[in-house]
């Protein structure tokens, strides 16, 4: 999630108001009262007034971001830093719309400047955090919001996305530490609960697994990504039929999600109905040919209904599919030779 920041008028360096702090006052008011063309023509006056001073691009882009126009806000951002390039909020700002836009390395060039300017802003931390996230910078990205908590120890969103970004760095215990946090901060959000019943599902703990995601589908009946998560933690315990239920219904919240169908052909394998199984798995296939785990339950299950042709076809795309590890690879070519050697009966054992 983004935030941005939108801040009441900046005293300019050395704390002189200069010509156009008249303006820049009538814009804000203008603003205030939901008069966005006037405060933009103010602050066009401002920034005239005084070219020198970084506050009337800066107000100009927020009123901009408030009227949906992200690209005239990024160009007056930078306006700002151009007259300032110490403007923290600027950079902030910019950096999260550069962000949204899928300029994940502007942005952290601009939140880093940000945050060297501001060293205390917390915002600026958390959406760098955001942008090292989204370049794969996993160490980078839990610094930067390990800085945000301490800054703002308070906020529940911070500690969610550090929670996420440990469990994606491979530091599961740090993972539950920081999301068991987030569900003290924000006892009614849905996703903190799913996301500690993931992690905890990683750390083996299912019951409390199980019990968090219970919470979040209570939470919110409609998070179809907590229905999901909480059949796969139900298959982990061997409750095939509470799994194929959990998984139905992040299934009709969110039909066009390759990965719940996926995870219900999976859950449907188990629970011994290769025929539905197959429909899901097809069914995921078709949303996302490169997913590897439906391709992977699909082979099983035409394993298991005895189709060896097409078995053996379709486990071998899965076994072309990029970063398919070689013990998997072998495990599919042993679970098609299975089904040509033995017969179906044969090959569904070994398919499971």
């Amino acid at each position: 999630m983004l935030i941005l920041l939108v801040l009441a008028l900046l005293e300019p360096p050395g704390g002189e108001g200069g010509r156009a702090v008249p303006l820049l006052e009538k814009g804000q008011l203008l603003f205030k009262k939901g008069d966005l063309d006037g405060a933009l023509g103010a602050f066009d006056a401002a920034a005239a007034a005084d070219p020198k001073d970084a506050r009337a691009p800066y107000l100009r882009g927020v009123v901009l971001e408030k009227r949906g126009d992200a690209g005239g806000a990024i160009a007056a951002y930078k306006a700002a830093l151009a007259r300032q390039p110490a403007f923290a909020e600027a950079g902030n700002n910019l950096g999260a719309l550069l962000l949204a836009k899928g300029d994940a390395a502007g942005a952290a060039a601009a939140l880093e400047a940000a945050t060297k300017a501001s060293p205390d802003y917390a915002q600026a931390h958390y959406n760098l955090g955001l942008a090292r996230d989204a370049l794969g910078k996993r160490a980078e990205a839990v610094a930067a919001y390990r800085e945000a908590v301490r800054l703002r120890p308070g906020d529940g969103a911070y500690r969610l996305n550090l929670g996420a970004a440990l469990r994606r760095a491979g530091d599961v215990d740090g993972a539950v530490a920081a999301l068991k946090e987030a569900t003290r901060l924000l006892p009614g959000d849905a996703l903190a609960f799913a996301d500690l019943g993931m992690v905890l599902s990683d750390q083996r703990a299912t019951d409390d697994a199980q019990r968090a995601l219970e919470k979040a589908t209570m939470l919110d009946p409609k998070l179809a990504l907590a229905w999901d998560r909480l059949g796969r933690v139900l298959l982990k315990k061997g409750d095939a039929a509470g799994a194929v239920a959990a998984g139905e219904k992040a299934r009709r919240l969110e039909p066009g999600n390759a990965v719940f169908a996926a995870d219900l052909c999976r859950s449907l394998f188990e629970q011994h109905e290769a025929a539905r199984a197959a429909v899901e798995c097809r069914a995921a296939v078709a949303l996302d040919p490169k997913n590897p785990l439906a391709r992977y339950e699909l082979g099983k299950a035409l394993v298991a209904k005895g189709d060896c042709a097409a078995a053996a076809a379709e486990l071998a795309r899965f076994a072309a599919l990029p970063g398919i590890k070689p013990e998997a690879k072998a495990q599919a070519e042993a679970i098609a030779r299975s089904c040509v050697a033995g017969g179906a009966a044969a090959a569904k054992a070994n398919a499971k």
